[in-house]
């Protein structure tokens, strides 16, 4: 009895539930930039801290300093200790270095591709009625990004540039004749190169998809912020808050680039891990699912 007595004394305590300030978290500098994608992204990660706060307790968000390249990024997220989260489109990479989040933050909606061009081209693109008449005509794309790899696994005519806005330079030099971008990439986009090119529009007859998830990433070092992420995201699917603000966001835009009325050139991503959650149909958005 003594003996068991004093083993209880000599027990360390349990893990008790965190006090004090706020856990802090470090985001990519993208989630402070202005474009559609990145205020969304981050309103829905507010939203998924604020839904596990009772879980994980009360968080304080802040912006690392520097914007980076993806590769930069990746790095940083891996070696630097500087950022903890950060929203990007799969791959194999980083869904093997970094901690993924398998929910789509868009639900999807980042694989239809809607194509910057000379709008002087547009009768061009207008009369393009196949995938294969599509392959033939360059595309500009970057470096870095994983729509890149699914191009030119799926045959297209692809030029390569090191930043978005060398692509529009590019463009501009008729280097290529369209940049296929997301819906809120296009739009914010053409409104910020118009000015250095005139003749930017936003090709008007066709949308081209392949199923590319945005996931929110976390470094490696960061397992317990994974976990409150993914949580946090759960809990918003189940009461719909997590489909009301994507409605919130996207109607709009959806309907000001008539994506449900474009020419549908749908792609294969067999680059894709087997753990995307492809069956889940709450996790994916269909705005053309008969098509």
């Amino acid at each position: 009895m003594l003996a068991a007595a004093l083993g209880t004394l000599l027990m360390p305590p349990l893990p008790l539930a965190r006090a004090g300030g706020p856990d802090v978290y470090t985001i990519d500098h993208n989630f402070g930039r202005a474009d559609l994608r990145d205020r969304y992204s981050y309103h829905v990660l507010k939203a998924a801290l604020a839904a596990s706060s009772a879980q994980y307790g009360p968080y304080a968000l802040r912006t690392a300093p520097l914007a980076m390249e993806r590769d930069r990024l990746l790095q940083e997220m891996l070696h630097g200790k500087r950022i903890g989260v950060s929203a990007q489109i799969s791959s194999a990479e980083w869904e093997q270095k970094l901690i993924p989040i398998r929910i789509p933050v868009d639900k999807g909606l980042s694989g239809y591709r809607i194509s910057l061009i000379d709008g002087r081209r547009q009768s061009f693109f207008s009369a393009v009625r196949t995938l294969a008449q599509l392959k033939r005509i360059p595309l500009g794309t970057g470096r870095q990004w994983s729509s890149t790899a699914v191009f030119q696994d799926d045959g297209f005519s692809v030029a390569l540039g090191n930043s978005t806005a060398g692509l529009h330079s590019m463009l501009a030099a008729d280097r290529f004749q369209h940049f296929p971008r997301s819906m809120e990439e296009a739009v914010y986009e053409q409104a910020a190169y118009v000015g250095a090119f005139p003749e930017l529009a936003l090709e008007r007859s066709f949308v081209i998809y392949m199923p590319l998830p945005r996931y929110f990433f976390v470094a490696p070092d960061q397992p317990r912020l994974a976990e409150r992420i993914e949580a946090g995201l759960r809990a918003m699917i189940a009461d719909g808050s997590f489909d009301r603000i994507f409605h919130q966001f996207y109607d709009g835009l959806i309907a000001q680039v008539g994506l449900r009325k474009r020419r549908l050139f749908r792609l294969e991503n067999r680059l894709l891990s087997p753990q995307t959650p492809l069956a889940n149909r709450a996790y994916w958005y269909e705005p053309l699912e008969n098509r």
